[in-house]
């Protein structure tokens, strides 16, 4: 199955999402599925890659080892992100009042679907 198809049923899974992308840990988008335009996807890749070394910086100094998965609830989205390997990480993005734990979900079960691709 496609990346493309695989994000696309994930957005269709959850309620309240609305785009679900495949992003490198240097910023760069692989590929992403999006239902709206509601923010820019690249600016937030780019700024993901920062938030993703912070997080994993952190996570290693408190001796909690590898970061596997964060988020970030705002008034505008919700952005769940989870780890791949090392390297990538796949995200979902959900309007406020959308279905985060169902998100949740549905990133941990794709990952086996991709994560041989990588």
């Amino acid at each position: 199955m496609s990346f493309t198809k695989i994000l696309k049923d994930a957005v269709d899974k959850v309620d309240g999402a609305f785009s679900a992308m495949i992003l490198g840990i240097d910023g760069m988008p692989v590929e992403t599925h999006t239902t709206e335009k509601i923010l820019n996807l690249e600016n937030l890749s780019a700024e993901s890659s920062q938030m993703m070394r912070g997080i994993n910086n952190a996570a290693e100094s408190l001796g909690l080892g590898e970061a596997t998965e964060f988020s970030v609830i705002s008034d505008l989205c919700g952005i769940i992100m989870r780890k791949i390997n090392r390297e990538y990480y796949v995200a979902i993005l959900i309007k406020p009042g959308g279905n985060v734990g169902k998100g949740r979900f549905v990133l941990r079960n794709i990952i086996p679907q991709i994560e041989k691709d990588f």
